[in-house]
């Protein structure tokens, strides 16, 4: 999946190092599932909208829900964009990885 853009979240509430990540396509339950690979996976059923939390300890954290075209990254303050590559480089090879 191609991430289309990446927006630096100003005065956001969860974080002062936050970006918004924008796909081409929507989050799919497969999507999730592939990129539990990368650390802990917490997925919530019980919204009519389920949603993800990826939690790499010490580097960052993913969230988004099922069917939104984008996603929410969580970096520490101090960190620089080594992390934001990794993410988007690991998405981008999900098309490599599944099908259509």
């Amino acid at each position: 999946m191609k991430v289309l853009e990446i927006k630096i979240m100003e005065d956001c509430m969860e974080g002062r190092n936050v970006r918004d990540l924008y796909f081409e396509g929507k989050i799919t339950k497969d999507i999730v599932g592939y990129l539990s690979s990368l650390g802990k996976m917490v997925y919530h059923n019980f919204n009519p909208k389920p949603y993800f939390e990826l939690i790499v300890k010490g580097q960052y954290t993913l969230k988004g829900s099922i069917g939104n075209p984008y996603a929410r990254l969580l970096l520490p303050d101090d960190a620089g964009n080594a992390h934001i590559d990794e993410v988007v480089r690991f998405i981008e090879n999900y098309k490599h990885e599944r099908p259509k």
